[in-house]
């Protein structure tokens, strides 16, 4: 609720400033052990900036109103002020904080994922860039009501792209060590990452992906270990000049069986003006079984 209070706010300073966005209306279904539960959903998104020299304030919000829950997200993915210079640069506010290469699967996030935005963390970073590094990051962000401590190295050695991370911070912050390496073989893209963990039950995870266009379309599969394995399958192709076509695959497994699993398949109309998005889901949890989550939603543009 502290998040929803800001909203107000956050609003009037995100149209103070050059802003563009969404408005949205989304019927999300759930259809389990024969009833049907629908929730109607208003979303947006508000997406601002302006620049003053060096000077950039940001501002990237996406709020949800679950009319059947009652539940309101203000969807702070920025709210920054930040400095650039040639050598370095420098910011404070509300940001995400990347640190996986995987794409499809999360294995050591900072924040609960969301499927529509990167979700910020308050806080202030500083970036420098010495060879032979092309960035170096250092960061402090509240993660879990704890401050934490990011470091951060980015390079580039023999073709290979790659990624150091250290983090720290009091319990329940997390506390790891993270590598990650991206190359290009051919027409594929293979990328990797592994972690290892202090105060958790699992302390290593880790993963593999590869992606490449097929069919005028983009293919991305991924397999990593978190605690028990993970696999994802995604294709997406644009269907003509105002159609796309999105299909996602999920599986979550343990030594003592199938945990989750989930696909979806989303069809897309774009305008000009808004969009018309037509998806339907299948989703299986041992807890619950089986289920079905058919979606629709129409965006307008502003």
């Amino acid at each position: 609720m502290r998040a929803a209070a800001l909203l107000p706010w956050l609003l009037g300073l995100a149209l103070a400033l050059e802003t563009s966005g969404s408005l949205e209306v989304r019927l999300e279904g759930r259809y389990a052990g024969g009833v049907f539960a629908l929730e109607p959903v208003y979303a947006g998104s508000l997406l601002a900036s302006e620049a003053w020299g060096g000077l950039l304030a940001e501002a990237a919000l996406y709020p949800r109103w679950n009319l059947a829950t009652q539940d309101i997200d203000a969807g702070i993915s920025k709210l920054e002020l930040s400095y650039g210079a040639p050598g370095y640069a420098l910011g404070a506010g509300a940001s995400p904080e990347p640190t996986a290469v995987l794409r499809l699967l999360s294995l050591f996030p900072l924040a609960p994922p969301r499927p529509d935005f990167a979700p910020g963390l308050w806080g202030g970073w500083l970036e420098v860039y010495p060879d032979p590094f092309t960035r170096l990051r250092l960061a402090l962000r509240r993660v879990r009501d704890r401050p934490l401590g990011l470091f951060r190295a980015d390079g580039r050695l023999a073709g290979v792209d790659y990624q150091l991370t250290a983090l720290y911070g009091p319990t329940p912050a997390p506390a790891a060590l993270g590598a990650g390496a991206t190359v290009r073989l051919g027409p594929w893209v293979v990328y990797g990452e592994g972690w290892r963990g202090w105060r958790t039950a699992d302390p290593w995870r880790g993963g593999v992906g590869a992606s490449r266009y097929l069919a005028d379309g983009l293919f991305t599969a991924e397999a990593a270990y978190a605690g028990g394995w993970q696999f994802a399958l995604a294709y997406g192709r644009q269907a003509g000049e105002d159609w796309a076509v999105d299909a996602l695959a999920r599986l979550n497994a343990d030594a003592g069986g199938l945990r989750a699993a989930a696909a979806a398949l989303r069809l897309s109309r774009f305008g000009d003006e808004g969009d018309v998005l037509l998806g339907l889901g299948l989703g299986y949890d041992a807890a619950m079984g089986a289920f079905w989550l058919p979606s629709l939603a129409a965006r307008v543009y502003f």
